[in-house]
């Protein structure tokens, strides 16, 4: 019993010990110098490493950004919250309210641009009085990209979605 003890005891502290490290990691010098270039002002950045991706979480005129950079400094997205729908274009709002999601509860708004093509703009609404989740994908034009259900997922936005 003592030795199980121990054993998850350690198994722990080792997770503990690598989140934590993860967390506060400086990324490669590639990716602090493409960092640099994009923001050359921000001073304040939060670095975080999930998986292949190195992220900046910083803040830009008030609003929150998460910035995604592979290993080898390349910029792949930037995820910006918005929170609401007067800050995404009028076309997307517009058809995001004349659809059936529209009676959800507004949970989350985001924009994502990316170095090559056209922003996404991701909104996810949660049914009312339950857990079910969904996230829904639009061009800047209102077309309706793609509708996921995040209940079991979490939702995260990663560059492998798009």
């Amino acid at each position: 019993m003592k030795k199980l003890k121990f054993n998850l005891l350690t198994g722990l502290l080792l997770l503990i010990s690598v989140s934590v490290f993860a967390a506060g990691f400086p990324p490669p010098d590639k990716v602090q110098e493409t960092f640099q270039k994009m923001y050359p002002k921000v001073t304040t950045v939060d670095w975080q490493r999930k998986g292949d991706y190195h992220i900046a979480d910083i803040r830009v005129d008030g609003r929150e950004l998460n910035v995604w950079f592979s290993d080898k400094g390349k910029w792949l997205m930037t995820e910006v919250d918005v929170e609401t729908l007067e800050a995404v274009p009028a076309a997307v709002a517009k058809a995001f309210m004349q659809s059936t999601m529209a009676s959800m509860q507004l949970e989350d708004v985001r924009i994502i641009t990316f170095p090559k093509q056209p922003a996404v703009i991701v909104i996810e609404v949660e049914e009312y009085n339950t857990d079910t989740e969904f996230q829904l994908f639009y061009a800047p034009d209102g077309k309706l990209l793609q509708t996921l259900n995040v209940s079991d997922t979490g939702g995260e936005i990663y560059p492998g979605l798009f």
